[in-house]
């Protein structure tokens, strides 16, 4: 999945606007979010760029790494398949 195509699923699964998405997408890509330990820091990130709560946070994180998960085990069991 591309950059504009993420941003615009993150849209749509979160139900925000653009520029909200943008700043999900840019903390997500500033991070490695295979690493456990960096949850905290990207849901403090998404915290102080989105002036949300920890809960809103927390829960945009795990809307964003299901959607990542979903999609890398998607492309693994059909490699071939266009998004």
């Amino acid at each position: 999945m591309n950059k504009e195509k993420f941003i615009k699923t993150l849209q749509e699964k979160l139900n925000i606007d653009e520029n909200t998405a943008v700043i999900i997408n840019n903390t997500i890509e500033n991070n490695n979010i295979f690493i456990k330990k960096n949850k905290e820091k990207i849901v403090n990130d998404l915290m102080n760029d989105l002036k949300i709560n920890l809960k809103e946070a927390e829960d945009i994180y795990e809307k964003v790494m299901d959607l990542i998960t979903t999609t890398i085990k998607n492309k693994i069991k059909h490699p071939f398949r266009k998004d």
